[in-house]
């Protein structure tokens, strides 16, 4: 997983980043951006780790932490695709096209599951409170938004539910013009 490291001290190195999130695991590539003309820091970086779970303790754990004097601001790295920002515009709808998911936003998919399952069912296949006490399309939306296990979870049932063609047509045509 790669994370975006901001607001560091532009005298901080990556020898001290990489120190920093190797305590929560192994960090593949640490990168600080240097600015071309002056050769110094821009005050942010890039740190990959290729274990999720250890990547998510120290997004968790070093966010807001102190860094030679500076409060470090750390969260997952958007990749050029999900930004827009990338020159090769044949290549991200290739990767676009090929996401299954691609399209489908998360309430869609949690309403069409609720559709599907119910509640009940649905908090039986993922045991999570907000599927099975006083369950909500909002209240599991914020959740779900916060929560990136209990979101792939949610992603994986759906896509691995079997849908008959006219009812997904149907179900999301009905939910499009709402």
């Amino acid at each position: 997983m790669k994370l975006l490291i901001r607001n560091l001290a532009r005298s901080t190195t990556e020898a001290e980043i990489r120190a920093e999130f190797e305590a929560y695991g192994t960090v593949q590539s640490c990168t600080l951006v240097i600015d071309k003309k002056t050769g110094s820091s821009k005050g942010f970086g890039f740190i990959e780790m290729p274990k999720p779970g250890e990547a998510r303790a120290a997004m968790k754990t070093l966010n807001g932490k102190d860094v030679a004097g500076s409060k470090i601001r750390v969260k997952k790295a958007e990749s050029r695709q999900d930004t827009g920002d990338s020159p090769d515009t044949k290549t991200t709808d290739k990767k676009t096209t090929q996401d299954p998911l691609h399209g489908v936003t998360l309430e869609k998919l949690l309403t069409l599951l609720v559709e599907k399952y119910g509640w009940e069912k649905l908090g039986s296949r993922i045991n999570i409170k907000c599927f099975t006490s006083d369950p909500s399309i909002s209240s599991s939306l914020k959740f779900l938004r916060k929560t990136p296990w209990a979101r792939e979870k949610v992603e994986a049932l759906y896509l691995n539910t079997n849908w008959s063609a006219d009812n997904v047509w149907n179900l999301s045509r009905r939910k499009g013009s709402q």
